[in-house]
């Protein structure tokens, strides 16, 4: 047999028995109102969990305010060696160059 005999063979087998599978199985199509009602639960249940994350996100932020706060009412000398070192680190993050992906180094 030929390499392209053995491909018609191959495709007249595969053609038979999907056929036999589309007989075989014929799936109901769920009713719209389905699909209608599960895309507005998912989207309620993600409104949800949004709501829930920006609580979060809100609470961390004051938390992380109020203890600025206080570190620069109580120990302003701290406070302002404490940001020695965080503006040094700002302006590194910003300015060292970093390799995109992908990106090859010149030699």
């Amino acid at each position: 047999m030929t390499m392209k005999e053995n491909e018609e063979k191959l495709k007249q087998q595969l053609t038979e028995e999907l056929s036999k599978i589309e007989i075989w199985e014929n799936a109901p199509v769920p009713d719209l109102a389905f699909f209608e009602q599960f895309v507005a639960e998912e989207k309620k249940r993600i409104h949800q969990q949004l709501m829930k994350e920006l609580f979060y996100f809100a609470l961390a932020a004051a938390v992380i305010l109020c203890c600025v706060a206080i570190m620069l009412i109580r120990l302003p000398v701290f406070f302002l060696l404490l940001q020695v070192p965080v503006l040094v680190a700002a302006v590194l993050f910003l300015f060292y160059p970093r390799k995109k992906e992908g990106e090859w180094n010149d030699i």
